[in-house]
Order: C-alpha cells, then sequence, then structure tokens
C-alpha cells in the first residue's frame, strides 16, 4: 500500500515579496462533467460541497493573491513561552494532523495564499518557530486547486463563479496529477485526512480526491521528523462526510461515533502512534447546523412547508417542523426553494438529503465524541481546543475577538468561507488564538495572541 503522506513549503523562512507572477496560460483545465462542464471543477470539485452541481457554477475567473501576509508573516514576535511543553534546552518543532481545516480549504479549494493563512501557519509565527513548513504551492500555481467566489444574487441563495488562473493544470485524457512536493514538511493536513493516513498499513487508496491531493506529498513520512510537539484536529471531516454520504444516521455509523458506542473511547490507535507520549493540543468537534452550508436553505424563509421523504424498506418519514431537522444543500433544493419563493414550501426528497430529529440527536458530537475527546485529552496531557463551543457562539451572533472585532458567521459574513464550511483568513485567526489560550492554561506557556484587529488591517482583509 502506498505512504500517501504530506509536507509543506518553509514558510517561516521564505523572504517576504509583495511582487507575483502575472497570471500566464497553463495547459487547460480538464473538466469531466456535462456539457457545461468548462464552467465547473474538474477532478478538484469535491472539496467544495456544491461543486458537483454544473448548474450552481456559472463564469471562470482571474484572480490575484490579495493579502499581504508574508509581510505579517515577516514581522518579528516577543519570544514566546512554552511553559512545561518543552525540557530545558529543546527546540520546539511542531506537526500538524488533520483534515480540511488544517490543510487550509477555503473557499472550497487549497491555494497558496489560504496555506499561508492556515491556523497552523499563523500559531508556529506566533510561537516564534523558523522550523515549521507548510507544503505550499509554487508561485506559478498560486491558486492550487482553484476556488470559488459567491455570486451576487438577487434571492439571496448561493451560486458561484470560480477561479481558475494560475492554477494546478489537468490535462484531457489523461489522469490527474500532482506535481511532488520537495522539501521539509510539517503540516500534514489532508482533506478528509487524518493521522490513519500515516500509519504503515493505513490509508485510503479507493478515496480518489484525497489520494490525488495526496500525492503530492508521497514519499514524505512525518514519524522520520524528531518533533515534540502535536497538532491533531482528527475528526471533523469524517463529520461532514456522514451527514453528507450516509443515507440512514444511527449511533453505529462509523462515519460518526466509531468505537465508542462499543469501547467508550474515540478510535485513538493511529492517534497514539503518531503522539507516542509527546505533548500537543486536540480539537473537539463542531455542530454542522452550526455552519453557513446548513444556513443557505433554511425553511425560515417559507410562510409554511411540508417535506416527506423515502426510507428503504419503511415508511415513508414526514419532517416534524417542532423537532430539530436539516436538509442537506443540493441544486434539487436549491431550485425548489427558488420555485416555491417564500410561498408554501412543498417536496418529496431522498433519505440521504434528509437529517430527521432523530438523526440530528444521533449525529451530534456533544451526545458523546466531544467527551470523549476531553477524556483522551486528559490522560494523554493534552490541551483542547473547543471548536464547538466557538461555532456554537459565533453562530447565536454577537461575538466578538477579545480586541473588539465582530465576528459575523452567516452564510456571507467575515468568519466562513464561501465554502459554508472552512473558515476565512480572520476565521483561522481567531481559530489560532483558540489554540494559544489553549496551550497557555494548560502547560503555563506565555504565547502572545494575534492582535486580530491589526491581522485585519495589515492583511487588507
Amino acid at each position: 500500500m502506498k505512504k500517501l503522506l504530506f509536507v509543506f513549503a518553509l514558510v517561516a523562512c521564505n523572504k517576504p515579496t509583495n511582487s507575483w507572477p502575472d497570471p500566464k496560460p497553463v495547459e487547460p483545465i480538464y473538466i469531466p462533467t456535462a456539457e457545461d462542464s468548462a464552467k465547473t471543477a474538474g477532478p478538484f470539485m469535491g472539496i467544495h460541497p456544491m461543486g458537483q452541481y454544473p448548474e450552481m457554477i456559472h463564469e471562470n475567473l482571474q484572480k490575484q493573491p490579495a493579502l499581504k501576509i508574508e509581510d505579517w508573516l515577516a514581522a518579528p514576535l516577543p519570544t514566546a513561552d512554552f511553559g512545561r511543553i518543552l525540557k530545558p534546552g529543546q527546540e520546539m518543532e511542531m506537526v500538524a494532523f488533520g483534515g480540511g481545516l488544517t490543510a487550509g480549504v477555503m473557499n472550497g479549494g487549497i491555494t497558496r495564499e489560504s496555506q499561508q493563512t492556515n491556523y497552523t501557519n499563523l500559531l508556529a509565527h506566533q510561537m516564534g518557530i523558523k522550523n515549521f513548513a507548510m507544503p505550499l504551492f509554487e508561485k506559478e500555481h498560486f491558486n492550487g486547486t482553484g476556488y470559488y467566489v459567491y455570486r451576487n444574487t438577487t434571492d439571496g441563495y448561493p451560486q458561484w463563479d470560480r477561479v481558475t488562473n494560475n492554477v494546478i493544470s489537468v490535462l484531457p485524457g489523461k489522469p490527474a496529477t500532482m506535481p511532488k512536493y520537495q522539501g521539509k514538511i510539517s503540516n500534514y493536513g489532508l482533506y478528509w485526512g487524518s493521522t490513519e493516513w500515516f500509519v504503515p498499513g493505513w490509508g485510503c487508496e479507493n478515496c480518489a480526491l484525497s489520494t490525488l491531493l495526496a500525492s503530492r506529498f508521497e514519499g514524505h513520512v512525518p514519524t522520520d521528523l524528531p518533533y515534540n510537539f502535536i497538532v491533531i484536529e482528527e475528526f471533523f471531516d469524517r463529520w461532514m462526510r456522514g451527514i453528507r454520504r450516509t443515507r440512514q444516521i444511527g449511533g453505529f455509523d462509523l462515519a460518526f461515533n466509531g468505537s465508542i458506542m462499543n469501547s467508550g473511547r474515540i478510535t485513538d490507535y493511529s492517534i497514539n502512534y503518531v503522539l507516542h507520549g509527546k505533548k500537543g493540543v486536540i480539537f473537539t468537534i463542531p455542530r454542522y447546523q452550526d455552519l453557513p452550508y446548513m444556513e443557505w436553505y433554511s425553511m425560515k424563509k417559507f410562510q409554511n412547508a411540508y417535506i416527506t421523504f423515502d426510507r428503504e424498506g419503511v415508511a415513508d418519514g414526514v419532517i416534524n417542523f417542532t423537532m430539530p431537522f436539516s436538509l442537506i444543500p443540493t441544486a434539487r433544493l436549491h431550485n425548489l426553494c427558488k420555485r416555491f419563493a417564500g410561498g408554501t414550501f412543498s417536496a418529496n426528497l431522498t433519505d440521504i438529503e434528509v437529517i430527521d430529529a432523530t438523526e440530528s440527536h444521533q449525529s451530534d458530537p456533544a451526545l458523546y465524541y466531544n467527551q470523549k475527546i476531553r477524556d483522551y485529552a486528559a490522560e494523554k496531557d493534552l490541551a483542547v481546543v473547543d471548536l464547538f463551543d466557538l461555532y456554537q457562539r459565533i453562530h447565536q451572533g454577537g461575538y466578538k475577538t477579545d480586541d473588539g472585532v465582530l465576528v459575523d458567521g452567516s452564510p456571507y459574513g467575515n468568519f466562513f468561507s464561501s465554502d459554508g464550511i472552512y473558515p476565512t483568513p480572520l476565521g483561522q485567526a481567531i481559530i489560532s488564538n483558540e489554540v494559544i489560550k489553549a496551550l497557555n492554561k494548560h502547560y503555563g506557556a506565555k504565547i502572545p495572541l494575534i492582535d486580530i484587529a491589526g491581522f485585519v488591517k495589515a492583511n487588507g482583509i
């Protein structure tokens, strides 16, 4: 089985520059879809939750990087005190494992800029780590996989354009490949990834998109690094994959509760393998109901609604609107919402498009998983970043950063990007601060927080 491992370029040691190459022609992008295929996302469309629907993606755009992140990363900071994270005389060597959040997914894609504004890279800057290496896309491919931006619409329902200049090229009629990354890697985040990818004999050779992205970092083995601090963001992508792809959600679904219903523990073999007694930080899982992705097609816009859904082997279900439920965004749901336009919404949906009250309960990470993550952290002496609490407070509205920046978690707000799932650079900076707070509290460290207001101003956000 191939070792599908990854690496990221050394950011802290890069010389700051404001000069980006002019857009120049790259080999043609092949988009294997229907007659509108030239307007959609090709082999990377799975990163964006609506990228699989050609009718939702309209124009191809050209865009340049907009932020001054390299200047910000080059600014000096006071020396951080790592508390009891390190033994006397040790130099900090940090590695990160996780999914799309840790990989730098933003606006339904991964770009050089989204990698540079990733929370782990910002964290390394605040900690004064000079040897933390992100696997940055080369400057000529600064738009990486390509990404999506919201179109201006009058009905409030989202549609997108796709940025296609200076991206990794994919040729018609040939298997999609990624150029191999050369150099040290400290961030092993991968869309749909986890620590399992880095345990010998494990992996996901049938996961086409993840395999394509991982092929860029093939041959890099994180356990070869002398790391002494680890970031683990393990479970969020598993949760999102589960709610989007599970027909009948139940307590024993591996996508959600894994082994804990049987063993009372999180699935920890692979985490133990990479952790191996080291200090670190681990994340709780936020509710998907707190994401804009689940707010794009709210039934609150309709005077009345009647929804039934098919279930194999049992009678059709009917949504009880007095109980929690969710609808999975699709092009079909988009068209239905536009069709009924604020009147009475009526539809018969498939089981996979509906998360009813029972499924909402079973797929709530607060039910089992988050407490088990905290228990595991206590056992292994890890700090805990409570994304569940952070996302919930942002979703409820009125959340402000410590220095007074108002945070908007709505679909077109400043915390979440246009994919409705992963954060903006501002959101990544806020998460980085949550990591720092957890480390300072748990390990008695003194790591300076990001000045969020200054970060916004300095980077032109």
